[in-house]
C-alpha cells in the first residue's frame, strides 16, 4: 500500500486491503483472509472469479486470436452482436459497438445521440445537442462522461467540460418531463441501478 502511493495517481479512495486472488464471489487478501466481493469491479464485472467455463473460453480464445482491430471482420464479434439483439428482443435495430468500459459506452451514446439528432433533422441550422442527467450520478472519467456526472468533485477539475448538460434532481419526474424538450434535448442519461 505504501509503494502504491509512489507510483499511482490517487484516483480512488482504496480500502486498506491487498487482494491477491478470487474464487466465485469471494476475494482473498495476501494473508488468506476471505471477503465477499460486494463491488463486482464497480458494477462492471459480475461474473465472479475463476469460473472454469469462462477461464477455458478465455484460454481457448487466447490460443486462437487475441485481438482484431475494427478494420477487419470477426465471426465471434458478429455472433455476439446477433446474440445481443436476440437477447433484448430488438430485431429492428443494430447492436451498439462493443466497449470495454462504461465510460466508453457512454461516449458512444453521446456521439450516437448527437449524430441521430443531426441526421434526423437536417433542416435545422443548429443541431440538437442538449443532454439531461440527474443528481448523484457518475457516468465515467472521459470528458463527455464527466460532463454528464453531477458530482462536482469529479467534474470541476476538468472544466470547461462539454456544454449543454442540464442536471435534474434524481427521482423528480415532473421536473424531468418539463426539461425534456423536442428539438432541444438530444438524450437523457440515467443510472437505473
Amino acid at each position: 500500500m505504501e509503494l502504491e502511493k509512489n507510483v499511482f495517481v490517487g484516483t480512488y479512495a482504496r480500502a486498506p486491503v491487498v487482494i491477491q486472488s478470487g474464487k466465485g464471489c469471494e476475494l482473498y487478501d495476501v494473508d488468506g483472509k476471505e471477503y465477499p466481493d460486494m463491488t463486482a469491479g464497480i458494477a462492471v464485472y459480475s461474473l465472479g472469479d475463476g469460473d472454469p467455463d469462462w477461464v477455458n473460453a478465455m484460454i481457448e480464445q487466447a490460443h486462437t486470436l487475441t485481438h482484431v482491430g475494427n478494420v477487419y471482420y470477426s465471426i465471434p464479434q458478429v455472433r455476439l452482436e446477433f446474440y445481443l439483439i436476440y437477447l433484448y428482443g430488438c430485431d429492428s435495430w443494430k447492436a451498439p459497438p462493443v466497449a470495454n468500459s462504461g465510460t466508453e459506452a457512454n461516449e458512444a451514446a453521446i456521439k450516437f445521440a448527437r449524430k441521430f439528432q443531426r441526421f434526423s433533422h437536417p433542416d435545422k441550422k443548429l443541431p440538437t445537442t442538449e443532454f439531461i442527467a440527474f443528481t448523484h450520478s457518475f457516468h465515467g472519467r472521459t470528458m463527455g462522461s464527466v460532463a454528464l456526472t453531477s458530482k462536482e468533485h469529479y467534474r470541476l477539475p476538468f472544466e470547461p467540460v462539454m456544454p449543454g448538460v442540464k442536471f435534474i434532481e434524481y427521482g423528480n419526474f415532473e421536473e424531468a418531463k418539463k426539461a425534456m424538450q423536442h428539438g432541444k434535448t438530444a438524450a437523457v442519461f440515467i443510472e437505473p441501478i
